[in-house]
C-alpha cells in the first residue's frame, strides 16, 4: 500500500511541476518516491510489479499535464495520454531491470536509457516531446541559459542527477555528507553558469522592424468553412495593406495557413490568392511578407510558410507533422495504411514533409518554424544559419481552446530562443503572439483569443551556438550506449539459456 501512495505522489509531483509554472521546482524531488518504490519492488518475486506502479505514476503525470488534448479530440487525447504513460513506464521498468541485472546504482542506467528514450521519442513517426523532462523550465529562462550548449536534454540530465542524489541522501545510512555536497554542487553549478550567461549583453548586428498579425479566426467554427475562406483572406489583405500604408515595416508576418487554397509552387501566378498578395508586395517594395499557406509541388501537398518580396518567392514546408491529425504514422513504410487523418474542427488533411530549403534567404537569414515543429529543439536549431537573422514562428494554437495547451506551446518558443541565441517573432492565429529575445525573455506579447497586431524592432544576430552545431549529441550518445547495453544483456541471456 505504501508503494501505491508513493507512486501516486510521484505522478502528482510531476504533473504539478509541468502544469503549474510556479511549482516547477517540484521536478527536483518528483522521482524520489518512485525510486523508493523501485527499491522495495526488487524484493518481490513478481518482476512486473514495478512496471505496474510506474504505470500509475506516469498515467497521473500525463493526465494532469496533457488532459487538454481531449478538448481538441477526445479519443486522440486519451490515446496520447495512455500510450505515452505506458511507454514511459516500460522505459523506467527497463531501467530498473538493467540496474538489477548489473548490480549497479540505478542512476547510471537511468541517465543512459532515459536520455536515449527521449532522443528516440523525438525522431520517430509517433514523436511526442511535450513531457521531456528538460521542458519543465520553459517559464524560467534565467535558470537555463546553458541550454545553448545542451538543449533540453541537459535539463533532463540535471533533473535525474538531483533526484537520485536526494534519494540517496534519504535512503543511505552512511555518506550523507557526501551526498549533501554532491547535491549542492550539481544543483548550483548549472545555476551559476546560467546567471553568468544571462549577464552577458546581447550582441546584435542590426535591427529590423516587424508587424505580427493575429487575425483570431476560430478554427472550429469559421476558418476552415469554405464559405468563409475568401472573406477571411480579404480581411487579412486589407489589414496588410493598411499596415504597409501606416508604417511600412521591414517585415509583416501572418500566422499558419492563412491561405487555405493550395498554391502551386511551380505556377504561383495561377493562384488568385497569391496574385492579390503579390500586388501589395509590389506596391510596397521595401516590405517583406511571410505568411502561412497550403502549397503543392511535384504532386505533394504541404503545410508551408511563404516568403514574398518583389524580387522572389520562397516556400518552406513544415517537416514535423502532428501524428494522426496531419499525417498517418508509418505510412511511408506501410503503404497499405489508410491515408485519411483524424478530422479536427472540420479540417482533415495529409501533408508531405520533404524540404528543399532550411531558411529564407534575403539580406538577412530568416528561419521559419511552423507550429508543431517548435517542440523539436534540435530540428529547429540545426536549421539556423550562422548568418545574421531571426526566427519567424507561425502557428494556429486555437485548436487547444482556452487550456494549458496553448500556454505550453507558447513557452517552448522561449527554449528555442535560448538554444539558438536568436530573437523570435511568434505569430499565432488566436494568440499568444510575441517577440522573444535571444535569452528567452518576453519583450512583448498579445492576449489570447484577441484580434490584434503587434509591432516592434527585432535583433538580427549571427554566429552559431554549440547546440546548433552539434545537435542533440547527449541524446545520440545515450541512445547508442543504451542499445549496446541492452544488446549485450540480450546476448548474454541467450548464451546462458543455451548453456
Amino acid at each position: 500500500m505504501n508503494s501505491l501512495y508513493l507512486s501516486i505522489t510521484t505522478g502528482i509531483l510531476l504533473g504539478l511541476a509541468f502544469a503549474c509554472p510556479t511549482l516547477f521546482f517540484l521536478i527536483f524531488i518528483a522521482f524520489v518516491p518512485l525510486l523508493f518504490v523501485e527499491k522495495a519492488c526488487l524484493k518481490s518475486a513478481n518482476q512486473y510489479l514495478f512496471f505496474n506502479y510506474s504505470a500509475i505514476a506516469f498515467l497521473i503525470w500525463n493526465t494532469i499535464s496533457c488532459w487538454w488534448i481531449g478538448s481538441a479530440h477526445l479519443l486522440g487525447g486519451i490515446l496520447i495520454v495512455v500510450c505515452n504513460s505506458l511507454v514511459q513506464a516500460l522505459v523506467f521498468w527497463t531501467i530498473s531491470r538493467v540496474a538489477n541485472k548489473k548490480n549497479k546504482p540505478i542512476v547510471f542506467f537511468w541517465i543512459l536509457i532515459w536520455l536515449g528514450f527521449e532522443y528516440f521519442h523525438s525522431n520517430w513517426d509517433l514523436a511526442w516531446t511535450w513531457l521531456h523532462l528538460g521542458n519543465v523550465f520553459s517559464t524560467t529562462p534565467k535558470l537555463i541559459q546553458w541550454y545553448e550548449f545542451t538543449g533540453t536534454r541537459g535539463g533532463s540530465l540535471w533533473i535525474i542527477l538531483i533526484n537520485y542524489m536526494l534519494f540517496a541522501l534519504v535512503a543511505s545510512k552512511h555518506h550523507r555528507k557526501k551526498y549533501i555536497l554532491l547535491s549542492l554542487f550539481v544543483f548550483t553549478l548549472p545555476l551559476a553558469l546560467s546567471l553568468y550567461l544571462y549577464s552577458r549583453p546581447i550582441s546584435s548586428e542590426k535591427k529590423v522592424s516587424f508587424v505580427a498579425l493575429q487575425p483570431n479566426v476560430d478554427p472550429y467554427t469559421n476558418k476552415f468553412k469554405i464559405e468563409n475562406q475568401q472573406k477571411n483572406y480579404t480581411l487579412l489583405l486589407q489589414q496588410i495593406d493598411s499596415v504597409c500604408m501606416a508604417s511600412a515595416p521591414d517585415f509583416i508576418i501572418a500566422p499558419e495557413t492563412v491561405i487555405l487554397p493550395f498554391i502551386n509552387e511551380d505556377k504561383v501566378e495561377d493562384s488568385s490568392e497569391y496574385q492579390q498578395l503579390k500586388r501589395i508586395s509590389n506596391a510596397y517594395p521595401d516590405v517583406k511578407i511571410i505568411v502561412g499557406t497550403h502549397s503543392t509541388a511535384h504532386n505533394k501537398n504541404y503545410n508551408s510558410a511563404m516568403f514574398l518580396s518583389p524580387e522572389n518567392t520562397q516556400f518552406y514546408h513544415k517537416h514535423w507533422l502532428v501524428p494522426l491529425f496531419e499525417q498517418v504514422p508509418f505510412q511511408r513504410h506501410f503503404t497499405w495504411l489508410p491515408k485519411t487523418t483524424i478530422s479536427l474542427g472540420g479540417f482533415s488533411g495529409t501533408y508531405s514533409q520533404d524540404n528543399t530549403i532550411s531558411h529564407f534567404k534575403t539580406d538577412i537569414a530568416i528561419t521559419p518554424i511552423v507550429c508543431y515543429e517548435s517542440i523539436f529543439g534540435a530540428y529547429c536549431v540545426k536549421r539556423v544559419p550562422s548568418e545574421s537573422g531571426f526566427i519567424a514562428l507561425i502557428t494556429n494554437d486555437g485548436w487547444w481552446k482556452n487550456t494549458l495547451g496553448y500556454f505550453y506551446h507558447f513557452n517552448f518558443s522561449r527554449l528555442r530562443a535560448i538554444e539558438s541565441r536568436r530573437d523570435i517573432v511568434r505569430v499565432a492565429n488566436n494568440g499568444i503572439s510575441a517577440h522573444i529575445n535571444s535569452k528567452g525573455e518576453i519583450i512583448k506579447a498579445t492576449n489570447w483569443w484577441e484580434k490584434t497586431t503587434m509591432s516592434g524592432s527585432i535583433n538580427c544576430i549571427s554566429a552559431s551556438t554549440f547546440y546548433s552545431k552539434k545537435g542533440d549529441y547527449l541524446g545520440r550518445i545515450a541512445l547508442f550506449f543504451s542499445l549496446l547495453l541492452l544488446a549485450s544483456l540480450f546476448v548474454k541471456r541467450k548464451i546462458s539459456c543455451n548453456n
